[in-house]
């Protein structure tokens, strides 16, 4: 329905004529159609059923009528059987008049074994009789039954079939009294819910009220034709206050219009404006909307091309989005602005302008920033990536990551940060793990070049913003060179520099944590210390460069044959000491058994000639508050216990 501007009277006229039009229309009860589009498959489903019920009702009838025939039969046999033999025919027609107690039997025939007829009773069969026929028996002397004649009744349907037309015939009267009734109620109960409202409905939507609204309908339901009337009053009640809701709505918009943030204008072709709110008149610096309103828009334009540029694009596409040009303002001031709108068909054009001189000066020193640091990240010697902490996509790279990678930067922006690194996820996880330990602001990877070639590198990153997506800025330092030199340092620090074993330092410091770490774990731990036995004379006999190879050769088999994960320590001279982790005493007792004997059954091949020299092996198990230092006083014990009770033994302390 068309709501009437509040401003205009409703078109009275075109009321009338629809109402005229409604009143003129062709009337069809609806009742009407729906009783002539749901009676005749009723009419159809209700003959149909009535056919298959009689078919099988009248079916069952002839079936009851076949059965009582043999039955008959069957209960006559023995009769004629006694009869027959005696030669009794008058008392055989008498037992055959038995079947005239069923009206549906019109003859019975007693014929001998070879079709000769001996009784009948009845009238004469015709071919439209139905026949049930049983054997009449006599018993033998052998204990059978021998068949002396047959038995035929004769019946018809006649009786079944007046007694099924009779009934048919009450049913159908029965079912169409009580069609007419449910009819007559259906009638009733549809004029009752349906017809009346909805004849109310219809009048109250042609008579209308002086105002051309329709009148509401008196009619108080919860059904679907109340929820409808309901609908329509509701209509009805609100009519009027949508008419002043466009009244309101309306002084709201202009409202909106004259107080808006944004310049809302609308000018002629030749510049002349014809209405315009105060921001326009703020931006163009006018006292007021009616001092704008007598002035030109044209003359505001710094460059008359512009202006030109500006029209061209309306006619050719007939609207423009956030024009940017310049203004000078009525004080002289010269402004950017943004000019949108539309051409309206008389050539005017309707749109908004926005003072953007604010932005268009922010942007200009963004830019300016944006140059300096590219500048910067372009022009730095510093390895620099910028990539994706999601997907750890490469996004952008400086020239000096394509020439310490090797790879072009179209190759590099392809690529991801796994695939330069070639440490191991484990290896990642670890080296996260101790940067948060130990509060480091970069990480120790290995990169891989192009050449294939692995460097050692620290990585410092951080976030940064470009634009609206949040990225990873990275510096890379390579620092292979220096991570040599530490290893260096770090191996001359722990190493015993003869032998490649740990030295007494380092093997105090792993040992300290070896027995925590077995004491949280519960883990067995046991300590071997070692001696060479005469190696004095070794050094005196064949010098010392010849001592120096055995004790070398000597360690080096012993770490052999000890695991990655125990430690073996020179503790000085010709001392050593293996720290046996997650290794009870008999494990421990093997292991010692082992070094003994390679020791005893291997000479050491030295410049002076195959040496063979023997160990004198302490070994101590770790007790329950035992110390480093006091577990290796007991093992030095057993060591000295080996010694004294003539070397190359094994002593438990």
């Amino acid at each position: 329905m068309v709501i009437p501007d509040s401003t205009h009277p409703p078109p009275a006229k075109d009321d009338e004529r629809l109402a005229a039009q409604l009143r003129r229309m062709p009337s069809c009860s609806t009742c009407t159609r729906f009783l002539s589009r749901i009676l005749p498959p009723l009419l159809a489903a209700a003959l149909l059923f009535m056919a298959v019920s009689g078919h099988v009702t009248l079916t069952s009838m002839r079936s009851d009528v076949d059965r009582d025939a043999i039955r008959h039969a069957k209960a006559l046999t023995p009769i004629l059987g006694d009869l027959l033999p005696a030669g009794r025919r008058d008392e055989t027609t008498d037992a055959l008049a038995a079947i005239k107690s069923n009206p549906a039997m019109r003859r019975a025939e007693v014929r001998a074994p070879d079709g000769a007829l001996i009784a009948a009773y009845g009238r004469e069969p015709t071919p439209d009789m139905s026949m049930a026929e049983q054997p009449i028996l006599r018993p033998a002397n052998q204990g059978t039954d021998s068949e002396i004649g047959r038995l035929l009744i004769y019946y018809d349907y006649e009786e079944a079939t007046a007694r099924f037309t009779g009934r048919f015939i009450g049913q159908a009267i029965r079912l169409l009294l009580t069609a007419c009734v449910l009819f007559l109620c259906g009638y009733f109960a549809y004029q009752t819910t349906v017809g009346r409202p909805l004849r109310l409905l219809l009048k109250s939507i042609r008579d209308t009220d002086a105002a051309g609204r329709p009148v509401a309908v008196q009619w108080d339901c919860d059904d679907e034709i109340g929820k409808i009337i309901h609908a329509h009053n509701t209509m009805v009640r609100h009519l009027a206050d949508k008419e002043s809701a466009l009244v309101e709505s309306e002084k709201r918009h202009r409202q909106l219009f004259d107080n808006a943030m944004v310049g809302i204008f609308d000018t002629r072709r030749d510049g002349s404006v014809r209405s315009a709110n105060a921001t326009v008149a703020e931006i163009l610096a006018y006292p007021s909307v009616e001092a704008m309103l007598e002035a030109n828009i044209e003359r505001h334009y710094l460059d008359v091309k512009e202006r030109t540029r500006l029209w061209e694009k309306l006619q050719e596409k007939g609207s423009v989005s956030n024009f940017r040009t310049r203004f000078r303002r009525a004080d002289g001031e010269i402004i950017w602005t943004n000019v949108s709108g539309r051409l309206n068909p008389d050539g005017s054009l309707s749109g908004t302008i926005d003072d953007v001189t604010a932005q268009v000066e922010a942007h200009q020193a963004l830019k300016e920033r944006d140059e300096l640091h590219r500048a910067f990240f372009e022009e730095n010697k510093a390895v620099m990536l910028l990539h994706d902490p999601q997907t750890a996509c490469i996004q952008f790279v400086n020239p000096a990551a394509c020439n310490f990678y090797g790879y072009t930067e179209k190759e590099l922006t392809s690529m991801t940060l796994r695939d330069l690194d070639s440490m191991t996820d484990l290896e990642v996880f670890e080296e996260l793990k101790a940067a948060a330990n130990e509060k480091r602001a970069y990480f120790k990877r290995v990169h891989t070049l192009k050449d294939g070639t692995r460097r050692f590198v620290e990585v410092f990153t951080g976030p940064v913003s470009l634009g609206s997506r949040q990225l990873h800025y990275s510096i890379i330092h390579d620092v292979t060179e220096k991570r040599r030199l530490e290893a260096r340092l770090e191996r001359m620090a722990t190493r015993d520099q003869l032998t490649g074993s740990y030295n007494r330092h380092a093997f105090f410091e792993r040992g300290t944590k070896e027995i925590a770490r077995a004491r949280r774990f519960k883990h067995p731990l046991t300590l071997l210390m070692l001696d060479l036995d005469h190696f004095k004379d070794v050094n005196d006999t064949h010098g010392h460069a010849v001592g120096d190879e055995v004790l070398r050769v000597f360690a080096l088999r012993c770490r052999v044959d000890l695991r990655e994960t125990d430690t073996f320590a020179r503790l000085g001279g010709e001392e050593f000491a293996a720290m046996l982790v997650e290794t009870g005493e008999d494990l421990a007792m093997e292991a010692a058994k082992r070094i003994r004997r390679m020791a005893a059954s291997k000479p050491i091949p030295t410049s002076a000639g195959d040496l063979t020299v023997t160990a004198s092996i302490g070994v101590a198990t770790l007790r329950d508050g035992e110390n480093l230092a006091q577990l290796l006083q007991r093992a030095d014990k057993g060591m000295y216990a080996a010694k004294a009770g003539g070397r190359n033994q094994i002593v438990k302390s």
